[in-house]
């Protein structure tokens, strides 16, 4: 899968649903699944250093000279794991990338939604304090 390294912060917006935009000095042709992934940079509250979600790269619109917004929809979670940004766009194996199984989402409005439990045992304890 297609994947993208972007800093702490605006990773925990992307996983929430609250950041649907992503702003870059560059553009791709890319449409797809794109896996979001944290640097390495250490900042309270966020998780860093890991994979921590999918979200679909739905649109890229120039904004102005050399920015570009990347537009992301239909947020999913996964089982993090420890991933070494790049920069750009890289590839990472699909058969690290795992997804909720049955049991540890619910459905709701139609959409996967993690259980609390899962929650829990996959990011709150990578969260940095």
């Amino acid at each position: 899968m297609k994947a993208i390294s972007i800093h702490p912060e605006p990773v925990m917006e992307i996983l929430s649903g609250k950041k649907t935009e992503e702003y870059r000095s560059w553009t791709t042709h890319y449409r797809g699944p794109l896996l979001i992934c944290s640097t390495a940079i250490k900042t309270p509250g966020c998780i860093s250093g890991h994979a921590v979600c999918i979200v679909d790269l739905v649109d890229v619109k120039k904004i102005a000279e050399d920015s570009y917004a990347w537009i992301f929809e239909n947020v999913r979670c996964i089982k993090p794991f420890p991933i070494k940004g790049q920069r750009r766009l890289y590839h990472v194996p699909d058969d690290r990338i795992i997804e909720p199984e049955a049991g540890e989402f619910v459905i709701e409005d139609g959409e996967k939604v993690v259980t609390e439990e899962f929650w829990q045992d996959y990011y709150l304890s990578l969260i940095s304090d």
